[in-house]
């Protein structure tokens, strides 16, 4: 009788060890999931703040490259040797520097001859026209005939058009022996000698030599399609926009540039509009197939909406968007974003300036309409730290 006593509660004890954890288990679960319920019944903090209005210079960045305003490349316009030069290489020249020459000797004799026809055609015009003088007097008093007349005529303008033939190739002839002295046709600084003296050369020879100007200067470079709109927007047509450049070292050059060419349209290839920036150069700084740094500044502030780039969500592919608050409840706004500027997105649609945008807290917004509490920025800090611990 003592022995089924015990194994009857030791029956009752097992059934114990096994049903009290499951009953513990479920009616905790039911406890924390009503306590869950209520948790999440209750509005979430956030902190909230209207979009701010910026006004900020428009500022955009490219590499450019500079160019020599006029690059020239000098060649021979007559044919011969050529003896001389008259510089060394990488000198400053000015336009009509003499900087080559050409052996004038056959070009001296053409100018010659041709000198002596003018004289010899000019004697003949002389003659023809006594011959025809006399020939229209004796005409009168019937001494001869119209047809000696006619001659005597004929005679005459057929040296005054030798004689005329004759100046032509006495000018000709004086051009080509100037050719013969090769002057700089610009202020620059000459390039490598490419054909030096001695050889023969004539107008398909190919370049002598290089001469490039040195002030002003270009700088051409691209600016993308977005930042070319940007720009024209807070500007006259690009005339007043501030170009400033810097050297790849990160020098600084100190004068401002202009723009004095824009494109008509945008280059396929690289979705940018090529331009270009004229720049002064008194000291010869800027080389002419060096790189730079180029950056454009409006010439006037531009006001923009913008939002911190933390409370937003989303990406550029499906777009982005933040939360807001109207009557305690919590609404998505989708918005359309178009640069940054110090950590914030400028906004091009979809909020107005009197939204309140939830700019701490949104980690805890989940779907529109949730209910949500508003505190100021020191007491959601405060509650921040106070979770912390």
């Amino acid at each position: 009788m003592k022995l089924k006593l015990t194994r009857k509660k030791l029956a009752i004890l097992i059934l114990l060890i096994i049903i009290v954890p499951i009953i513990y288990n479920k009616v905790s679960g039911f406890i924390g999931g009503m306590i869950m319920q209520k948790m999440m019944k209750m509005p979430k903090e956030v902190v909230v703040d209207t979009p701010h209005n910026e006004e900020v210079f428009i500022e955009a960045e490219s590499t450019g490259r500079v160019e020599a305003k006029y690059s020239v490349d000098v060649i021979a316009r007559v044919s011969g040797f050529l003896i001389k030069k008259y510089f060394n290489e990488g000198d400053f020249v000015h336009k009509g520097q003499l900087i080559f020459q050409i052996d004038p000797k056959e070009y001296q004799l053409e100018v010659n001859n041709s000198r002596a026809a003018v004289s010899q055609y000019s004697a003949l015009l002389k003659n023809a026209q006594q011959e025809l003088d006399r020939a229209n007097a004796l005409v009168k008093e019937d001494l001869i005939s119209h047809s000696d007349v006619d001659s005597s005529l004929a005679s005459r303008n057929s040296n005054k058009a030798l004689l005329e033939a004759a100046r032509q190739k006495f000018e000709l002839a004086k051009v080509n022996l100037s050719y013969t002295s090769i002057k700089s046709p610009i202020d620059g600084r000459i390039g490598k000698i490419k054909i030096t003296e001695g050889n023969y050369v004539n107008a398909t020879s190919g370049p002598l030599v290089n001469i490039s100007s040195t002030d002003p200067v270009y700088v051409s470079f691209s600016l993308r399609s977005q930042d070319f709109v940007k720009l024209l927007k807070a500007s006259d047509k690009f005339k007043d926009v501030e170009v400033r450049i810097q050297s790849s070292e990160g020098k600084e050059y100190p004068w401002i540039g202009t723009i004095d060419f824009v494109d008509n349209q945008i280059d396929q290839n690289s979705g940018s509009v090529p331009m270009r920036a004229t720049f002064d150069n008194p000291k010869g700084w800027l080389v002419p197939g060096d790189y730079m740094k180029v950056t454009l500044v409006s010439p006037q502030k531009v006001s923009y909406m913008t939002v911190p780039q933390a409370c937003t969500k989303g990406d550029a592919m499906s777009g982005y968007y933040v939360w807001t608050v109207k009557d305690g409840k919590a609404y998505r706004k989708d918005i359309k974003v178009s640069d940054d500027i110090n950590n914030n997105w400028v906004v091009e649609s979809g909020l107005s300036p009197k939204d309140n945008v939830v700019v701490a807290g949104i980690q805890n917004i989940t779907t529109d309409g949730q209910s949500l509490k508003i505190l100021s920025a020191q007491e959601y800090e405060k509650l921040e730290k106070k979770g912390k611990k």
